[in-house]
């Protein structure tokens, strides 16, 4: 079978190559073949490709770490999956390949009329969303919540989690082209990021008290978020665009009394929690009811995953189509 993989830490698309892999052994006890149908390209995706990220895998690694699946064969003890169900491949996988041996434990058939390019993105954006939403403040119906990287598909699992809760969202952008978009996505309002934009966060909601802020950017675009949260507030970091460090002013840490969290969804303590398998379903659930929906950009086969790499470092949201 084919399959993407790297057998160095460097540059993805340097150290990237398309291997042929012996097919997978029948599956065990308690364990499913899936074959891979959609995989996407995160930015984890990249950052384990070029060493940087908290736990690196041992070389040579299999690429991808989410996507989605057709059960093929399952194994002795399995009794919840039937063959054909579509599936998540477990987060994370290397879902860069046409073909997994997966334990069945935490996998469920997901629905059939589903868009499966949606679905391929729904173990770690959404769930990601879900969680930055309720392990942090505790937020009622009604109130806000500010967000920057309100474009990427955390943000907009964000807008559409916070709404099935009733929550208002405050999306900063740094295109405005992106405008239009995110309001029509849901966002109550949307605000290009830059000077200034504390007061107009003020403004256009009504003076409301922000008790949370996510930070997904990073570099000075932080300090926007950092300083539209209340006194007293949360701003929780859970990624880094620009590659930049955080930047949280001490106006805001000393005077202004605010707490800095981080989120990682590959924490043991977060990754093995009810409340994260909770989090995948809820992003399944929004998906099938086609409240979440985010724009792909371009589906590549695994041949052209230098193409794909490029595409994805441009920007937009890339998939590899494997079946």
């Amino acid at each position: 079978m084919y399959a993407l993989q790297f057998s160095t830490f460097g540059e993805p698309a340097e150290v990237m190559e398309l291997v042929t892999l012996p097919d997978p052994a029948p599956p065990k006890a308690h364990e499913v073949l899936i074959g891979m149908e959609y995989a996407p390209l995160n930015p984890v995706d990249l950052l384990r490709a070029r060493g940087w990220y908290g736990v690196l895998p041992a070389l040579p690694a299999g690429a991808g770490s989410e996507g989605v699946a057709r059960v093929l064969e399952v194994g002795e003890g399995v009794h919840h999956l039937n063959l054909g169900d579509r599936v998540l491949a477990p987060h994370p996988s290397p879902a860069f390949r046409e073909r997994l041996v997966v334990p069945a434990t935490d996998l469920f058939a997901l629905p059939l009329h589903a868009d499966p390019q949606q679905l391929a993105m729904a173990s770690i954006n959404p769930s990601t969303a879900a969680l930055l939403l309720s392990e942090f403040v505790s937020l009622s119906s009604g109130e806000w919540i500010i967000q920057n990287a309100g474009n990427s598909g955390v943000g907009r699992a964000v807008i559409a989690v916070a709404r099935e809760r009733g929550l208002r969202t405050v999306s900063l952008v740094r295109r405005p082209e992106l405008i239009e978009d995110l309001r029509a996505a849901g966002s109550n309002v949307v605000l290009l990021d830059g000077a200034g934009v504390a007061a107009r966060v003020v403004e256009a909601t009504g003076h409301a008290n922000i008790a949370l802020g996510l930070e997904g950017v990073g570099g000075e675009a932080a300090l926007s978020v950092a300083g539209s949260v209340a006194p007293g507030g949360t701003v929780v970091v859970y990624s880094s665009i620009t590659g930049q460090p955080t930047f949280v002013s001490p106006v805001d840490t000393v005077f202004r009394d605010l707490t800095v969290r981080g989120l990682w969804i590959d924490h043991p303590a977060v990754h093995h929690s009810p409340q994260f398998q909770e989090a995948i379903k809820t992003g399944v659930r929004l998906i099938a009811e086609r409240k979440l929906q985010v724009p792909v950009a371009g589906a590549y086969a695994l041949s052209e995953y230098k193409q794909a790499l490029a595409h994805g470092q441009r920007g937009g949201k890339v998939l590899f189509k494997i079946a």
